[in-house]
Parts: C-alpha cells; sequence; structure tokens
C-alpha cells in the first residue's frame, strides 16, 4: 500500500471552488480568524479553550503545526475569514490522514461551506496518494457527525479517545472512515462535484416576487 506524500504539496499554497477558499495558515490571518470564530458555539466541541486575542490564538496554531504533523488552513468565503480546517498524518500510518480541528463561524453554518471546504481537501489528499482518509467527532456533536457521513464515509462508532474536553471529562468520539475510491468513481465523483460548482456560478432567473 503506497503512503500519502507528507507534506502535502499545494499548489501556489490555496485551493479553490468559487468564493470558498483554503490557504495556509499564517500568522497575518490570525485578528481576522479570531475574530470569526469568537462566539463560543464555535468552540463548543473542540477540546481547548478559546483564547484571550489573536496573538493567543495564533501561538496555539503554531505550536500545534511546528512537528510538521499538521497542515492547517485559513478558510475564507467571499473574501472574508469565516474560519480554519487543518489535515493531520501519523507515522503511526502513514498511508493515509485525518481531516479534522474545523472550526467555522457559525454566520456560515448550513450554507454549504463546510461541505465545500470538506470536498476540496478530500480531492487534494486523494490526488497525493492517501488510502482513506479518517475523521472523529465528538460524541455529542451529532451536527458533525451527520456532515461527515454527508460526505460518503463510513461510521466506525462511538470509542473512548485521548483528548479532554473544556469540562475536564475524557472525550468519546465517533470515529469515521473515507476509502480511496475507485479511479472510476473518483473521477465521475469529481466531474459531478465541478458540474455543480459551474452550475452555481449561472446567473438565477427570478419570478419578480419577494
Amino acid at each position: 500500500m503506497r503512503n500519502v506524500i507528507w507534506p502535502m504539496h499545494i499548489p501556489g499554497e490555496h485551493l479553490d471552488d468559487g468564493d470558498v477558499s483554503l490557504r495556509l495558515y499564517c500568522s497575518d490571518d490570525a485578528e481576522q480568524l479570531f475574530h470569526a470564530v469568537r462566539d463560543e458555539r464555535a468552540w463548543e466541541h473542540l477540546p481547548t479553550r478559546m483564547p484571550s486575542d489573536f496573538g493567543e490564538l495564533d501561538a496555539d496554531i503554531l505550536a500545534r503545526v511546528a512537528d510538521g504533523h499538521w497542515l492547517t488552513f485559513t478558510v475564507r468565503h467571499a473574501g472574508a475569514v469565516v474560519g480554519r480546517t487543518s489535515v493531520i498524518w501519523k507515522r503511526s500510518a502513514p498511508e493515509g490522514v485525518e481531516i479534522g480541528g474545523t472550526q467555522l463561524d457559525p454566520a456560515v453554518w448550513g450554507t454549504g461551506v463546510n461541505m465545500r471546504v470538506k470536498r476540496m481537501l478530500i480531492r487534494e489528499v486523494f490526488d497525493q496518494g492517501a488510502a482513506w482518509i479518517g475523521f472523529r467527532t465528538d460524541e455529542r456533536n451529532s451536527r458533525s457527525a451527520a456532515a461527515i457521513r454527508k460526505l460518503g464515509a463510513t461510521d466506525l462508532g462511538v470509542h473512548q479517545d485521548t483528548l479532554i474536553r473544556r469540562d475536564g471529562s475524557l472525550r468519546r468520539s465517533r470515529f469515521f472512515r473515507l476509502d480511496r475510491p475507485t479511479t472510476t468513481a473518483f473521477q465521475k465523483a469529481a466531474r459531478l462535484t465541478e458540474n455543480q460548482r459551474e452550475r452555481s456560478l449561472l446567473p438565477r432567473k427570478t419570478s419578480g416576487m419577494y
């Protein structure tokens, strides 16, 4: 079984899908990111407390990516920073990666931004040789679990995790796995996603009623 290319090579250090884009995180993004995820709801299921300012947020992210096993992206929608997400590689399982650490401004929840972000990353990760992609979410986070299922990932059930919740409890997480599709299926999925994106950019007819 081949290993995923790591560190991943991101052409131009960004990925785009219309008005949604991913850029490799840099400290210049910290202030806008801090304000985008300042809502307490954006931190509810994360195993870390909300930072007091953007400097602390920046330090936390830089510490996380320092060992080279995390690749963190800043998420933008229509040019505005709306969150972050990461690809995580483990030396003990080099044939795949985990997509996680996703945190979005609640203002874009339910708008399709999260799905577009995940599909961009899934496409890129499989293009770079991954055999599988893992996902996990707190067992209490049914909204996140539902979104992961929509990606076609297999639900592996709830298991004890090593993460500590903000309330001090040891987290139990629901784990998922998305296996690399066959070449034919992967190409069809890529074409479907591209066609959907192109249709979304076409001008829409209106009835004149509001």
